[in-house]
């Protein structure tokens, strides 16, 4: 539990952390209050997530610069890989079904 002028940081909640906490304000005016209810949720690790409104589709113009962004939650490392789809003879997907895609960049 760490104490900031203006806020209250909870840092790695557990379950018994869950209820109701309230921040009271008072001077010699008068006082106010107001209460927070915490619920902590457990879950099983899943696989990643994409921050929500990423990717974005992107249009650019000749000589301009583009950077894409994959912002992810993971409950584990993640092996992350951009891949530029790409055709072969004519094909987007070999005899398999497999997309072509040259590997462009992968961050472990």
């Amino acid at each position: 539990l760490r104490h900031q002028h203006w806020s209250l940081v909870m840092e790695s909640v557990v379950p018994s952390d869950r209820g109701n906490y309230t921040c009271l304000v008072e001077n010699r005016f008068g006082s106010i209050r107001y209460s927070y209810l915490l619920d902590v949720l457990e879950r099983s690790p899943h696989r990643p997530i994409l921050q929500a409104g990423l990717p974005a589709n992107t249009t650019a113009l000749v000589g301009s610069d583009v950077e894409f962004f994959c912002k992810v939650y993971s409950d584990a490392q993640p092996h992350i890989q951009w891949l530029k789809h790409i055709e072969v003879n004519g094909s987007n997907y070999g005899p398999d079904g497999v997309p072509y895609v040259q590997v462009l960049k992968v961050t472990r």
